[in-house]
Order: structure tokens, then C-alpha cells, then sequence
């Protein structure tokens, strides 16, 4: 019953694959690697597959999901997962329920998602996962859409459970969300709003996480996004004073306590996208507020043909000594590969 449903399908399959090369000098000068005692390789080159498959009646009244991914690195184990995989029904025109593995992204923030409670975790510096390498969660969701409100609802392992209610409330979107486990419950509100044609305006707050933020379209599609995020449980000066002289006694415990953009509360985050024929240029610079240091990412894209596109990306850590990113284990990050898409 399942094949013949499956023939009677459109299938659509896509996807893309890709290499990088990524040079990674130790900073020998941070107090966290003196003489690269983490040993950190100077270079690493990395490969992946990723391939998603659909498969939809003619009528919509079901859609099957599949998202196959595949890693290879020199410096570390190969693998095949399966980043997504669910069956959606949709009994009724204001009812779908999906079963599987999702990929939820929830929230209006560009680089950070405090409501993103279900969420795969985003990396501000890589905030549209360019290797498709998210992994969705396990859960049974169900969608119902009801005079212009639209309800989700999970059930995930563990006694997890979530929801996320979202109206177009005068012009705005609003998102209302909830997450519960067996540690407590967490709410968490979500809103943006499109001004013209050019103008976005976001904001997110959960869990003693906020964050603001624009966004404005220039002419050529020139694209600027700027944000501010307050993360309360963030480190305070103190307590990353503690860090830094743990550092002096157990290299060990500092390293493992050290998460580059967590050691601060405050921070900044600017995103500057210029296209112009063939080619794209991307600039990204998230800022410490409390001690200035900065993470600066340069991106240029050249697309070579219809399928193919090659990159080059360079990402400097630059910061007064004592503070947050002068700690980070390497110099630099250059990376270079080139991906085809189908």
C-alpha cells in the first residue's frame, strides 16, 4: 500500500555537496593554548553530502520528508545520519499532523534565537547554515489553523513538551511559545514587523534572553542586518575574571569552561550582504559589548555556473588582551571550498 502510494507521488529530489579547506593557525599567545598545548592541526579538510527527498500526492493530503546527510573529514570519524524525516497527514483542511524527525526554526532573530527552544542551535557566525548541517527533533506535531490563529503542538521523548501559537496581529507577526521537561517550563514571545518594502523590524524574549533587531534592503539588494542581544545568563565581569584565573592553575577545566560569545551578556551583531553579478560578498562583525572584542567573518561567493559556486571565508578574532575573543585558541579561521547544488 505504501509503494503504490509513493508511485502515485511527485517526487522531488535535491540537494548539494560540497569540500573545505580550513587553515587554522594556533594563538600560541592565548592563555588558553600557550605553546598549543591543544594541539590544534594547522589544517583540516572537510566533505558532505546532503540530499533531501519529497514525496506529495496530487492532493496534498500527505507528504513524505527525508533529509539524508553525509560527513567526511581527515581529522575525524565519517558518518551518515539522517537529519529529517517525517510523514505529514493533513485530514482536515485546518489540521496537518506530522510524525518523525523535524527541523523547527522558531523565533525572528537573524544570529540568535532565545525562543528557539526546540530549535536546532544556531551559530551567529554561520547563521544560514551554508552545509545544511542541522538536525531536527524527534516529536508528533500537530498544526491547526483556526480563523487566521495557527496552533503547533509537540510531543517529544522524555515527557517534552512544547507549543507555539502565532496571529497576524495588526500588521505584526506575533509568536507566543512554550516549552516544558521534567526541569520546568519556559515561555517565550516572538514578533516582527515589515515596514514598505525595504524595512523589518524583530525581537525576541525567553529565558532571560532577549533580542532586537532590523533589517533594510538597499537598492541592487544590497542587505543590512543589525541586532542587539542580552543574554542574563551570560557571564558577569566577575565570573569571567574567574575564568581567566582558572586559567593560570587548570588549563584543562578553563578550556573546558570557555564557549567563545558566551562569556559576556552583551553583544552586537552586524551583517552587511552585497551581491553584484556572479559574485557575493558578505560581512559579519559580532562585538562584546562589555570589552570590545570582536569576531570579524569576510565571505566572497563566485558562483560558476548554474549549479557550482566557490567561496573563500576569513574570520579574524581581534580583542585587547585579558578580554573575551583573546582567548580563542587559534588566530584565524580561512576557509576555502567550493559547493554543487542539483
Amino acid at each position: 500500500m505504501v509503494g503504490t502510494l509513493i508511485l502515485a507521488a511527485t517526487i522531488k529530489v535535491f540537494g548539494s555537496a560540497g569540500g573545505e579547506a580550513l587553515f587554522t593557525p594556533a594563538n600560541t599567545g592565548s592563555p588558553l593554548n600557550p605553546h598549543n598545548v591543544a594541539a590544534i592541526a594547522r589544517t583540516t579538510n572537510v566533505a558532505d553530502a546532503t540530499t533531501f527527498i519529497d514525496a506529495t500526492p496530487a492532493d496534498r493530503a500527505w507528504k513524505l520528508h527525508l533529509k539524508l546527510r553525509a560527513d567526511s573529514s581527515d581529522r575525524g570519524a565519517d558518518r551518515l545520519r539522517i537529519g529529517e524525516a517525517y510523514l505529514q497527514l493533513s485530514p482536515r483542511p485546518w489540521l496537518d499532523i506530522t510524525a518523525g524527525r523535524i527541523i523547527e526554526k522558531w523565533g525572528t532573530g537573524y544570529a540568535w534565537n532565545p525562543t528557539g527552544f526546540i530549535s536546532p542551535a544556531k551559530n551567529p557566525t554561520d547563521p544560514n547554515d551554508r552545509r545544511s548541517a542541522y538536525r531536527g527533533v524527534d516529536a508528533i506535531k500537530a498544526d491547526v489553523f483556526v480563523r487566521g490563529t495557527s496552533v503547533s503542538l509537540y510531543a517529544m521523548q522524555h515527557q517534552t513538551f512544547a507549543a507555539r501559537v502565532y496571529r497576524l496581529v495588526g500588521g505584526t507577526d506575533v509568536s507566543l511559545h512554550v516549552y516544558r521537561n521534567r526541569e520546568g517550563t519556559w515561555q517565550g514571545i516572538s514578533v516582527a514587523r515589515v515596514f514598505g518594502d525595504a524595512l523589518e523590524l524583530h525581537g525576541e524574549l525567553a529565558r532571560r534572553r532577549a533580542v532586537i533587531g532590523a533589517q533594510y534592503t538597499f537598492p541592487r539588494n544590497v542587505n543590512v542586518v543589525a541586532e542587539l542581544y542580552r543574554a542574563g545568563d551570560g557571564l558577569s565581569a566577575k565570573q569571567w575574571d574567574e575564568i581567566r584565573a582558572l586559567a593560570t592553575i587548570d588549563l584543562r577545566r578553563a578550556n573546558g569552561a570557555y564557549a567563545p560569545l558566551r562569556m559576556g551578556r552583551n553583544y552586537s551583531f552586524v551583517r552587511v550582504d552585497v551581491p553584484f553579478s556572479k559574485n557575493d560578498v558578505e560581512l559579519i562583525a559580532i562585538t562584546n559589548l562589555r570589552d570590545g572584542s570582536s569576531i570579524v567573518r569576510a565571505t566572497f561567493t563566485r558562483k560558476l555556473t548554474s549549479s557550482i559556486s566557490a567561496y573563500l571565508i576569513d574570520t579574524e578574532f581581534a580583542g585587547a588582551r585579558g578580554s573575551e575573543l583573546s582567548y580563542m585558541q587559534v588566530r584565524r579561521v580561512t576557509t576555502v571550498g567550493a559547493r554543487v547544488y542539483f
